[in-house]
C-alpha cells in the first residue's frame, strides 16, 4: 500500500471472499501405528516445514476422510496457542487430514496460493493478527476472525510475477542466511578447539611433543573435591519468594555452553527468607556454580555482576563449589566447560533412572591442573581468543537478524505493490 491506497488494478478484498471454504479439523488422538490416514497437527508444522514421516496416524472413517482430506493448495492456520496465526501451505501430501486446532482454507482459483500463502508471513497480515489477539477476551483466531481478514489482491498476472520475484530474493537471503549459519557453527568449533588446547598443555606453550593422555611437566591430575572446600546445591520450592525487586535467584536458564559467564539477561529475583536455607545458598564472589540435573555440565563464576543485586542464591538444579583456592576457580571453569570435562559429565549422567548429577558426580570429576602462573597464562588466552570469537558472533547475530528484516521488508514491499 502506497499513501494508504493500492496501485490501479488491485484491491482490498477479505479472507471470505477469496475462500472456496474455511472448516475446523478433525477431534480424534493420534495413534502411532498405521490405522488410518496421516493427522496433521500444529505441532507437526515447524519452521515452515512438515516432515510426513513423523506425522502420526488417527482412526477415521471413509466418510470423515473424504471432509477432511488435506489436497495441494489447501492452507492451513494454527488457530490457539503460541503459535495462534501461523499458517503452512499444503504440497504434495500424503492421505492425511488434519486436526482440530487447526483451520483449513480451501482459495478461489481467482487467487494464487503460492501469492496468498506469502501475505499470510507479511507485515501487514500480522499487524491484524495481533490486533484482534489484543482485543480479543479468547486467544486465538477462529473462522469467523479470519474469514474478516483484509488481503491486498493484484491481477493474477501481477501475483505471478510477485511470486517469482519474492522467491529470487528469498532464495539470495537463504543463501546468504545459511552461509552466516556455517560460520556460527564454525565458530563454536574454533571455542571447543581452544579449550582442548587449553587443558591439554598446548595453548600457550608451542608445539609440546605430549601424547593425547599425557601431561605437561608440573600438571597433575586432580579431582574437584580434592580442591573443594564446601559443596551444596541449592533451594527448593523458592516460586513463593519470587518478586520484581529484591536479591537474584539463579538458575539453569542463567548459563550457556562453552562459557563461565553467568547469563544476567533472564533474571529471576526473590525476597528471600532469613532461613539457614538461604545462609546455605548464599553466594559469594569466585564460587564456581554448575547445573546438576536438567542441562548438565553447565559453568558459572560468580562475579560483581552477579552481586549486584547485593545477595544471589540458586535453585535446586544448580550446585555450588568453593574452592579452597579462589585464584584456581577461572582455570577450572573453562577445564570444566572444554570436552574433558564435558564428557566427564556426559558419562556420569547416564543412566535410566539417573536425572542428574549428586555430590559424589561432582566431587569425582578429573581436572588437568597447571601451577598457578600456567593457569593464569591459559586463562588470559583463553579469553583473549573467546572474546575476538565473541565479536565475531555479535556480528554474525545481527546479520541474521538483519536478513529477518530483510524478509519482512520484501514482503511488505511486494503487498504493497512496490516490489515488481
Amino acid at each position: 500500500m502506497v499513501n494508504g491506497f493500492l496501485p490501479d488494478g488491485w484491491a482490498w478484498t477479505t479472507v471470505e471472499e477469496l475462500s472456496k471454504n474455511i472448516q475446523y479439523g478433525y477431534t480424534e488422538s493420534a495413534k502411532d501405528e498405521s490405522v488410518g490416514p496421516k493427522f496433521l497437527r500444529i505441532t507437526d508444522i515447524q519452521n515452515g516445514k512438515v516432515d510426513w514421516a513423523t506425522v502420526p496416524y488417527c482412526e477415521c472413517s471413509d466418510e470423515e476422510v473424504n471432509k477432511y482430506l488435506l489436497e495441494s493448495g489447501d492452507i492451513v492456520f494454527a488457530r490457539t496457542g503460541a503459535t495462534t496465526g501461523k499458517s503452512f501451505l499444503i504440497t504434495n501430501p500424503p492421505r492425511a487430514v488434519f486436526a482440530s486446532y487447526l483451520i483449513r482454507l480451501r482459495l478461489q482459483e481467482a487467487v494464487n496460493r503460492k501469492y496468498f500463502s506469502y501475505f499470510l508471513d507479511s507485515p501487514d497480515y500480522w499487524s491484524q493478527i495481533m490486533q484482534v489477539r489484543k482485543g480479543s477476551a479468547q486467544p486465538g483466531v477462529n473462522a469467523t476472525i479470519l474469514a474478516k481478514l483484509q488481503v491486498p489482491v493484484a491481477p493474477l498476472p501481477e501475483q505471478e510475477r510477485i511470486v517469482a520475484k519474492i522467491e529470487e530474493l528469498f532464495t539470495q537471503l537463504e543463501a546468504g542466511t545459511a552461509a552466516l549459519e556455517r560460520v556460527q557453527a564454525g565458530l563454536k568449533r574454533y571455542k571447543a578447539s581452544v579449550l582442548k588446547a587449553a587443558v591439554s598443555g598446548r595453548l600457550v606453550n608451542g608445539n609440546l611433543e605430549i601424547g593425547d593422555d599425557e601431561l605437561p611437566a608440573g600438571w597433575k591430575w586432580v579431582t574437584l573435591g580434592e580442591i573443594t572446600q564446601h559443596l551444596t546445591s541449592g533451594s527448593r520450592g523458592w516460586a513463593k519468594y519470587y518478586s520484581e525487586e529484591g536479591s537474584l535467584f539463579v538458575r539453569v536458564g542463567n548459563f550457556n555452553r562453552l562459557s563461565n559467564t553467568i547469563d544476567l539477561t533472564k533474571l529471576q529475583l526473590v525476597n528471600a527468607p532469613d532461613t539457614a536455607e538461604a545462609n546455605r545458598t548464599r553466594l559469594k564472589k569466585r564460587d564456581l556454580l554448575i547445573t546438576m540435573t536438567a542441562d548438565v555440565g553447565m559453568v558459572g563464576i560468580v562475579d560483581e555482576r552477579t552481586l549486584r543485586w547485593g545477595d544471589a542464591y540458586i535453585n535446586q538444579h544448580v550446585g555450588l563449589v568453593r574452592l579452597g583456592n579462589p585464584d584456581y576457580v577461572d582455570y577450572v571453569s573453562w577445564a570444566l566447560a572444554s570436552e574433558i570435562g564435558q564428557k566427564q559429565f556426559r558419562e556420569k549422567q547416564y543412566g535410566l533412572t539417573k536425572v542428574g548429577l549428586n555430590f559424589d558426580d561432582i566431587r569425582s570429576l578429573e581436572i588437568p591442573l597447571p601451577p598457578l602462573e600456567e593457569q593464569r597464562r591459559i586463562v588470559a588466552e583463553v579469553e583473549r581468543r573467546l572474546s575476538l570469537a565473541a565479536e565475531v558472533e555479535s556480528t554474525l547475530e545481527e546479520s541474521l537478524s538483519r536478513a529477518g528484516r530483510l524478509r519482512q521488508s520484501v514482503l511488505k514491499s511486494a503487498f504493497e505493490g512496490r516490489l515488481v
